[in-house]
């Protein structure tokens, strides 16, 4: 088998697979307790069996009484072609090992979400044959995830934007704060880091994926108009309960905390705090 740089167990899975079918196998049985690897064998099936028509895919998944048989070909089936290969989307983006949850909604509510509303199939198909596509908020397929997100908190919204869904849920049905959806610009980071993991797991059947870097998104993007500032702050801040920082990054835009410190109230912007 050629050189293979995968960094994560569960995609290395599918290059083994791979190798195994194409060296003549035809009954592959996988072993994880893994849910992403369920996931990503799912949305890898139609592809891996369009030269191993006679390939026969199972999992054995769990542990305890909990452990069970999965049968791909009957699930893949069973969904559809586009729905298989786009799985691994909607899992990246509904929460999985390295991805966050929309709080309080699980799978059960993503899946009824996803059936109600079947138009964001399209998003997320086209992410996972384009991995690491650009996304903006003017792009479709972001339009897409957001009237599901939208859908995910209330079924019977007409609204297409999370902005107003926030407004709507708050001021007309009293929703607390943590059970109305995210922001746009909350949505738009949280789309990019799905994208970024749905893209690995779209190309885990390559031996080397050569995934873009992703170091310096964030430092060097000039939306992030940040300036280094010294903390003057009095040891007697440890009243309060705060440390001294020594030194903060503050962030013009975007306020993120508001912290007491001694008698007067300091906005401070999205702080990291550095080194001694």
């Amino acid at each position: 088998m050629p050189r293979c740089d995968h960094e994560e167990a569960d995609t290395r899975i599918v290059v083994h697979l791979k190798d195994a079918l194409d060296k003549g196998c035809t009954n592959c049985l996988v072993r994880t307790v893994d849910t992403d690897v369920v996931a990503i064998l799912i949305g890898k099936y139609h592809s891996l069996t369009s030269q191993h028509q006679m390939a026969a895919i199972w999992v054995a998944f769990g542990t305890g009484k909990n452990f069970m048989y999965l049968d791909i070909n009957a699930i893949c089936h069973a969904l559809g072609k586009d729905r298989s290969t786009a799985l691994p989307m909607f899992h990246s983006f509904t929460g999985c090992d390295t991805t966050s949850a929309f709080f309080g909604k699980g799978k059960k509510s993503a899946w009824e979400a996803w059936n109600a509303y079947v138009e964001v199939t399209e998003a997320f198909n086209n992410f996972m044959n384009h991995p690491y596509m650009t996304v903006t908020v003017n792009c479709k397929q972001f339009q897409l995830l957001e009237r599901f997100t939208v859908i995910i908190y209330n079924k019977t919204s007409n609204l297409d934007s999370v902005n107003e869904a926030r407004r709507e849920l708050f001021s007309q049905k009293n929703r607390p704060m943590e059970k109305i959806p995210p922001t746009q610009e909350a949505l738009l980071q949280h789309t990019l880091r799905a994208v970024y993991q749905a893209g690995i797991w779209a190309t885990s059947d390559q031996c080397e994926q050569k995934p873009p870097n992703p170091r310096g998104l964030w430092m060097d993007s000039r939306e992030c108009n940040e300036d280094l500032a010294s903390c003057v702050v009095q040891p007697a801040c440890s009243i309060s309960g705060l440390q001294r920082t020594g030194q903060v990054w503050l962030q013009k835009r975007h306020v993120r905390r508001t912290m007491l410190m001694q008698e007067g109230a300091v906005e401070v912007h999205r702080t990291m705090q550095l080194p001694m």
